[in-house]
Parts: C-alpha cells; structure tokens; sequence
C-alpha cells in the first residue's frame, strides 16, 4: 500500500469519527527524507488541531486508531496530535499532547518525536497533506539545539544500546537476532552522529552511505549488509552474533567520535 492511499484512507476515518479536529497533517520520517520502503516503512506524521487537544479528543483518536487498526493494520501511522501554537516554539520536553506509536494511542508527555529533530525534519522537508503549506508557518529550527539532542541522545539512550547488544552477543545462548535489528543498529547511530557533524538530518539509508566515507573500514562490511537488507538485495533472516557485536561497537565509534569533536 502506499502512502498516499493510506493517509487517505486514515483521513476518511479521521474526519468520520472527529470531524474538525485535525485541521494540518504533514508526513515527516523516512517518507519526507525519501527512504520510504513499502511494506516495511510506518508513515510518520505530525497531526495539527486548532487546540490542544482535550481528554475527549484523545478519546476520539482512540477510536480513529481502533478503527484504522481494523481496515488498515499497516503501514502504521505515528507522530504527535500538536496544535498550531506548539509549532511556533520550540519543542518542549513532556508536553502533554496526543501520540500514535505503532498504532496505539497515548496521551501524554512521553512522546519522543516532540523534540528538535521532527520540527526541523517537518520544517526543511515535511510533505504537506493538509492544511497550510510549511513554508507559512513560522516554526523554529535551532541548530545548537538539535545538535544538543542528538549528542544527549547518543551519550544516553545509543550507549546504552550498544552495552546491551555487546552484552547479549557474549552470552552461551545469544537471541535470535533480526534484519531489522541489524538495521536499527547498525544505521540509527550514524543519523545522530551526521546531525551532530553537519546539523542535518539523514535517512538510514543516507546514514548507511556516509558511514562507509567516514566510518572505519571494519564497520564497513555490516553497514553494507544492513544496507542491502534494507534495500531487498541481501538474503534476509540469517544475522548472524559477529554482526551485532561490529553493529554495536559501531554505535560506541559514534558516541566517542561525537564525544572527541566536543
């Protein structure tokens, strides 16, 4: 299915079961950074309201979500419920807004796409669906700001990544580890790593074509098996434990590249 037939078919239901209520919808992710990869890719969106939403919205949303569950489990489609006066500033940690996380409704201020990243990516690339066009709206995009994100979150929630698959690669009966966790590691920590070096952002299949010019040559040949995953032309399901040790000790070459640049 593709993403056009699926946000219309999200849209139907949206306007169906809370007409008015979503006034903007902007399609961020690997869709706007054009890495989208059909029956694997969620679609990523940033839904604007006129208000923040109330606890009857979220209500409404819970339907909306279960009922888009029903005639279109997937792609997922996830992001924040924002209103137009959040977008003006910058994002703000624990903001108490409606979220989507592979298709299950939450509202509250656990949302990790309420950060620098998605205001920029929405900024510089979002699609628009609905509503006015990004250019238009006066969001802010601070670059020591995103820079700081990236750099908290590779020092964080990466380091701890890439102790745990170290760890769980050492022990007598290692898990059976999947493409897309090959994938996930091996790529997402280069993203952060690109944006704390250029103050972009990339795909992961952007990520996996700039760690082969800067990354060290022993990382080289899983980026390119994640990469071929990725793209459909390596034989998936046999990730092998050697491979998830070199994707964590790559993220731990990221965190200390990072870290040694200051």
């Amino acid at each position: 299915m593709d993403v056009a037939t699926a946000l219309g078919t999200y849209l139907d239901i949206v306007d169906s079961a809370a007409p008015g209520l979503v006034e903007g919808l902007y399609v961020v992710g690997s869709y706007a950074l054009g890495d989208w990869v059909e029956g694997t890719s969620d679609i990523d969106i940033v839904a604007v309201t006129a208000d923040p939403a109330t606890d009857d919205d979220f209500g409404s949303l819970r339907t909306v979500h279960a009922l888009l569950t029903e005639r279109q489990p997937l792609p997922h489609i996830d992001g924040p419920y924002l209103a137009w006066g959040d977008l003006v500033v910058e994002p703000a940690t624990g903001l108490h807004r409606p979220w989507s996380l592979e298709g299950s409704p939450h509202h509250d201020g656990d949302c990790f796409e309420i950060n620098p990243i998605t205001w920029y990516v929405l900024q510089r690339y979002g699609v628009t669906v609905r509503g006015p066009r990004l250019e238009r709206l006066d969001i802010p995009i601070d670059i020591d700001a995103r820079v700081r994100f990236v750099v908290g979150n590779l020092q964080s929630y990466w380091r701890g990544i890439s102790n745990n698959i170290a760890a769980a690669c050492t022990v007598d009966t290692p898990p059976a580890w999947s493409d897309e966790s090959l994938q996930w590691s091996a790529l997402g920590a280069l993203r952060l790593h690109y944006t704390a070096f250029t103050g972009d952002v990339i795909s992961k299949r952007g990520a996996g074509e700039y760690g082969l010019q800067v990354a060290p040559a022993e990382f080289h040949h899983v980026l390119r098996r994640a990469l071929g995953l990725r793209a459909g032309t390596e034989t998936p399901g046999v990730v092998n434990t050697d491979e998830m040790a070199t994707a964590a000790a790559l993220i731990a070459w990221c965190i200390d590249d990072v870290s040694a640049a200051g």
